[in-house]
């Protein structure tokens, strides 16, 4: 059994890197098996078929960036610093995925289900800190938080589509997020920024 778990988690290991580098569509069970250095027949018995290991390689990639989000909560902690954290979380995501493997995703039929699911989940997570964020007194009074998160997510979305930096994407959310917030917020979000060195991660 143990063997068994350990291979299952090195197909995983090496599918998700394969996934990041080249995609989904032309990722084969033959090409992953020739990768590992395996039988085809082995690798079906472990994954029945190439949909199934692909949906437990992405609910591992998204699992990963959802277990450091919960970390990270914390009761106390500023809304406008849990927002930075929650956005950090999708932007590293996303980051993580690549644009190869986001593009596959959009026109993949097969993972439609995962998709939505990862939409649903973090549009939730902005919207629910925007509105504690609006609650303190943080936002500008003409931010419309649930609208805000989504214009946000489709955007974050977009730039990662078309292969935007991770600099690149943390420098567009500093200046969109700066612009929705009162004064007294300034503090914070360059305290978070100080925090985390965000502001020259490459």
């Amino acid at each position: 059994m143990m063997k068994a778990e350990t291979t299952r988690r090195l197909v995983v290991d090496h599918t998700k890197r394969e996934m990041i580098r080249q995609g989904i569509s032309r990722l084969t069970m033959d090409i992953i098996a020739q990768g590992l250095g395996m039988s085809k027949r082995t690798l079906y018995q472990l994954f029945p078929s190439k949909v199934c290991l692909v949906q437990i390689c992405l609910a591992d990639i998204a699992g990963e960036k959802k277990r450091t989000l919960l970390a990270r909560a914390d009761n106390d902690r500023s809304c406008v610093k849990t927002l930075f954290d929650i956005v950090g979380g999708y932007v590293d995501l996303m980051y993580s995925m690549g644009r190869v493997l986001l593009t596959d995703l959009a026109q993949e039929t097969d993972y439609q289900s995962f998709s939505k699911r990862e939409e649903y989940f973090w549009l939730q997570q902005f919207a629910d800190v925007l509105n504690r964020c609006k609650a303190c007194g943080y936002l500008l009074p003409d931010v419309d938080p649930d609208r805000f998160a989504n214009d946000l997510l489709v955007l974050l979305y977009e730039n990662s589509l078309r292969g935007a930096r991770y600099t690149t994407q943390w420098l567009f959310c500093q200046a969109l997020l700066r612009g929705i917030f009162r004064t007294n917020a300034i503090p914070l979000i360059d305290e978070y920024m100080e925090e985390h060195d965000l502001a020259v991660h490459a």
